[in-house]
């Protein structure tokens, strides 16, 4: 009796039904039975719980570290465009060195004494690493923004210096296309002025009269040159001018070469400064061996002898 558990019920009549289920020992492993269960349960419930916790924890950190990917992404792009600007600004300011060199190797002006090298551009970017500072991207963002304004304003001065030297090398062609088209030597060795520009008393009739070139009297088959580049628009018998040659220059520039005797150019041709275009002679009308030299401009002439500067004449005629 002691070691059994025996539960009286009443039935539905009121009469007491005996019944016999456990022994004490039944019993107590029935209570640790169900005391681990408990404790099983609960330990499934927590473990439930934390996973469930860790989970949706791993979403929100799976979502965070999404969002960090796409900042990441985006100031990669970004740091690729600045690097993309920085290249090209690059490229510009070595072109406009290169242009810098070419107007100075035409001009015949000195290059710079120093070497420039290749350019580049600096500054401090973010912290160091090994610091373990972390840069905000409200900091970075800032960042990116000042480098792009001040690569925006060297790009814009780029161009602006790319465009006056473009306009410096167009000016300096012009003036050197002019300068090879300008007369600006003697148009042979030797000789002397036997008669200067301007008005003065014919040597046929002594009367006053306008000579529109100057006389340089010199020995017959003397070399004639021409004093700048040009095309020759006139080769032959010209009246008073006797053997003559014309040469267009451009920009409105004729010279003229009278009393030839012997022609080395047909029209057409084109000239260069210094070729020799005919000897010197006495033909049309001439009281002797001498070359009339003609400086036009517009069809205006002029006195030649401004033409003729000794220092010019000993430049190279290319």
């Amino acid at each position: 009796m002691r070691d059994r558990l025996t539960l009286m019920v009443y039935n539905e009549g009121g009469s007491f039904v005996r019944l016999k289920l456990f022994s004490k020992k039944n019993i107590r492993i029935s209570i640790v039975i169900g005391i681990f269960c408990i404790f099983l349960f609960g330990f499934i419930l927590f473990d439930y719980t934390h996973l469930k916790y860790v989970k949706y924890h791993s979403r929100s950190l799976g979502a965070e570290v999404s969002r960090l990917k796409a900042e990441l992404k985006d100031r990669n792009s970004q740091i690729e465009t600045f690097y993309t600007k920085i290249d090209a600004l690059q490229l510009k300011l070595i072109k406009l060195d290169r242009l810098e060199q070419e107007i100075r190797s035409y001009t015949g002006l000195n290059n710079h004494s120093s070497d420039t090298g290749d350019y580049g551009i600096g500054g401090v970017f973010l912290k160091d690493p090994e610091q373990h500072e972390v840069c905000s991207a409200e900091l970075y963002n800032k960042f990116l923004e000042n480098m792009d304004e001040n690569v925006e304003l060297l790009d814009q001065e780029a161009c602006d210096q790319s465009e006056d030297f473009q306009i410096l090398w167009e000016t300096l062609k012009e003036i050197k296309a002019i300068q090879k088209v300008t007369p600006s030597m003697r148009p042979l060795e030797g000789g002397w002025i036997s008669s200067v520009f301007g008005f003065r008393q014919s040597p046929f009739s002594n009367k006053h009269e306008f000579h529109s070139g100057v006389d340089i009297a010199a020995h017959k088959g003397t070399p004639v040159r021409a004093t700048a580049n040009g095309t020759v628009s006139f080769s032959g018998y010209k009246g008073s001018y006797g053997k003559a040659v014309s040469i267009i220059h451009g920009f409105g520039i004729l010279t003229r070469y009278g009393h030839l005797s012997v022609l080395n150019v047909k029209k057409g041709q084109k000239i260069l400064r210094g070729e020799i275009i005919g000897e010197v002679g006495s033909t049309g009308r001439s009281t002797g061996p001498h070359l009339h030299y003609e400086v036009r401009l517009n069809d205006i002439p002029v006195n030649p002898e401004k033409y003729m500067s000794e220092y010019l004449a000993t430049k190279d005629p290319s």
